[in-house]
């Protein structure tokens, strides 16, 4: 509990930093009509204070998989759909540091209501989503779809909840409707050691190691091919699984 706390308070740290530094001069260029280089300066200030904060977390990531040319079609206009298992609080942290994919975020209505933290989710072009509500959860998938056909990227979590045991959960398919309606590709990403090295970690000073796998880009089925997208989410959920029991 300690140890969370630390890691909360380095976490409100670095966005307050973000926020001077990153965040408010990119709103000046936006009012400038700058927007491009607004969305630069976001994302490069979210990496680094990401990193600085995995650092300062005492957490290594590894990273595998082939992120480089991802990140050349994202620079080149291409939005992507990533689909991630969900194990910790940091996730997003994680993405941000890590995938440097420019990527906004479908994350829980909840984080709309934390300081500083809010506003910087917001800027990554990301959408806030209600799970209590079904009509509302749908409305945030359309926009999140809106998003990735303007060339924004995003990341969602399909098991809806972050695992509070390790386990995958399973994927609800209403979460890829952002990929088959937009038709853009889909790029599993697995996540491991990243609960054990914050939320259970034991000891304060050991440096803990997690591992981020981003797989290939995968083309979705079209939306109202009901048995295709089917065997599509499954085939995605069975990747991310396989991997996550070999890292």
């Amino acid at each position: 509990m300690i140890y969370v706390l630390w890691g909360f308070i380095i976490i409100m740290a670095m966005t307050a930093v973000a926020m001077f530094t990153g965040v408010i001069p990119a709103l000046i260029l936006r009012l400038f009509g700058l927007r491009k280089l607004a969305d630069k300066l976001v994302f490069w200030h979210a990496a680094v204070i990401s990193n600085t904060g995995l650092w300062l977390a005492g957490i290594k990531v590894h990273v595998s998989g082939d992120i480089g040319s991802i990140r050349a079609r994202v620079n080149k206009g291409e939005g992507f759909c990533f689909v991630s298992n969900h194990t910790s609080i940091l996730d997003i942290v994680l993405m941000l540091g890590r995938l440097k994919a420019r990527a906004g975020f479908v994350a829980k209505r909840e984080l709309l209501f934390a300081p500083l933290i809010n506003v910087m989710i917001a800027m990554t072009h990301s959408v806030f989503i209600n799970r209590k509500s079904l009509r509302k959860s749908v409305d945030a998938i359309k926009r999140a779809t809106e998003r990735i056909r303007k060339g924004h990227s995003m990341v969602i979590f399909p098991e809806g909840t972050r695992s509070k045991t390790g386990e995958i959960g399973t994927f609800k398919h209403g979460s890829f409707r952002m990929a088959t309606e937009s038709g853009a590709f889909v790029v599993p990403v697995t996540v491991k050691g990243l609960r054990d090295s914050f939320e259970d970690r034991k000891h304060f000073f050991q440096r803990r190691d997690c591992f981020l796998h981003v797989g290939t880009p995968r083309k979705p089925p079209e939306a109202n091919d009901r048995d295709a997208v089917s065997a599509f989410v499954s085939g995605i959920e069975n990747e991310i699984r396989d991997t996550y029991a070999t890292l």
